[in-house]
This record gives C-alpha cells, sequence and structure tokens, in this order.
C-alpha cells in the first residue's frame, strides 16, 4: 500500500509539474518605486505559454481596471542564463506599441534584469502605440531552451522581484514602476488539493 501511495503521489506531481509548465503568469500589483496607480490591481498582466519547442507566446494586458489616461512603456524580465539570444516579434493584440526587446543587463529601480522590452509613449494618432487600459498585445519569442518557465526568475541586486512594468500617464504628471508577481496556476491548486485528499484517505485506512 505504501509503495501503491507513493507512486500515485508521484504521477500526480508529475502531471502537476507538467501542467506548470506550460502556463506562466505574472500579476502587477504592487508600486515598487514612484506613484500610486489610478483605479484597482493587478493593472497589468503578463501570461507566458509554450507554444513550440524553444518558443513562448507572451501576452501583456493593460487590465482595464487601470484608469485612464495610464499607459505601459516598459517591461523588464529575468530570463534563466541557460538561453542565449531571443528573436521577438509582435503577432497579435496591438503590435504598433510594440517598439523593440532586448536581451542584456539594464538596472532599473536599484535591480537587475536582462531582458527588456519597450513600448511607445507617443500619444499621436489617438495614442495608437500606447498600451492603454484595456489594450493587450501578444510577443512571441524565440531562443534556444527558451521555455514560459525561463521567465521564473528573479532579479539580482536591490529588492530581487520577477518583472518590473513602467506604468505612465498617472495624473496628474506621475508614473510608477510595478514589481510582477508570480500567479499559481488552477492546475497547480488541483493537484495540491488532490494531495490533500488522498492523504487524508490514506490516514482514515
Amino acid at each position: 500500500m505504501k509503495m501503491h501511495y507513493l507512486a500515485v503521489v508521484g504521477a500526480t506531481m508529475a502531471i502537476g509539474s507538467v501542467a506548470h509548465a506550460a502556463t506562466f503568469t505574472l500579476n502587477f500589483t504592487n508600486v515598487y518605486t514612484g506613484d500610486t496607480p489610478g483605479g484597482t490591481g493587478p493593472f497589468a498582466t503578463a501570461v507566458f505559454t509554450d507554444v513550440a519547442a524553444n518558443t513562448v507566446n507572451l501576452v501583456l494586458t493593460h487590465n482595464s481596471t487601470s484608469a485612464s489616461p495610464q499607459f505601459l512603456t516598459l517591461l523588464r524580465l529575468n530570463v534563466e542564463p541557460t538561453v542565449g539570444s531571443i528573436a521577438t516579434t509582435a503577432i497579435g493584440g496591438k503590435t504598433t506599441a510594440f517598439q523593440g526587446a532586448s536581451v542584456g543587463s539594464a538596472t532599473d529601480a536599484g535591480t537587475n534584469f536582462d531582458f527588456s522590452i519597450d513600448f511607445g509613449t507617443s500619444n499621436a494618432g489617438g495614442g495608437i502605440q500606447r498600451l492603454n487600459s484595456g489594450d493587450s498585445i501578444t510577443l512571441q519569442m524565440v531562443g534556444t531552451g527558451l521555455t514560459a518557465l525561463s521567465f521564473d526568475s528573479y532579479s539580482t541586486g536591490g529588492t530581487p522581484v520577477q518583472g518590473l512594468l513602467h506604468l505612465q500617464g498617472i495624473a496628474p504628471n506621475g508614473s510608477a514602476k510595478l514589481a510582477g508577481e508570480a500567479v499559481p496556476e488552477p492546475a497547480t491548486f488541483a493537484v495540491l488539493a488532490g494531495l490533500g485528499l488522498a492523504a487524508a484517505r490514506k490516514r482514515r485506512k
């Protein structure tokens, strides 16, 4: 019975691990530095999803709970050191907002990151280059060894964070840098709940 129980637990954990590897999510709620944004958090959400070998799609959404005319301008991320160069293209959503991405050390708000994505700041054309409240963009990133969990990494120096997002347009003339926090997947909760039930049943026997 003990071996059978361990096998079930091991298989369940493996399934949970595979499910978790498919998607990684960051919520941007807390102000790291700067002013307090208008509206309610999370002000933005970044969802990384494995779509093919060495290929990850990132959907960055400036949530509608963020007050207008706030807009997103720069996303700093951390990447596992085993990943080399990353080619990034905009493939969906407000593609006109994408201004480029680069791998390389960057110090921001006293902590160090190694991947940066820039978005437009001009309000010309009704803000077509801005990621305004309610806008989203899908970016496809390709790199050797790259997976969604490659971004489950912390900055170095200062207070470590998993991501940093610049939010501008805070009334009257403010801006903020928001810290990204990982969001557990529903599948992970289900696995943990299942393990709890299995353990309880084992004890009753």
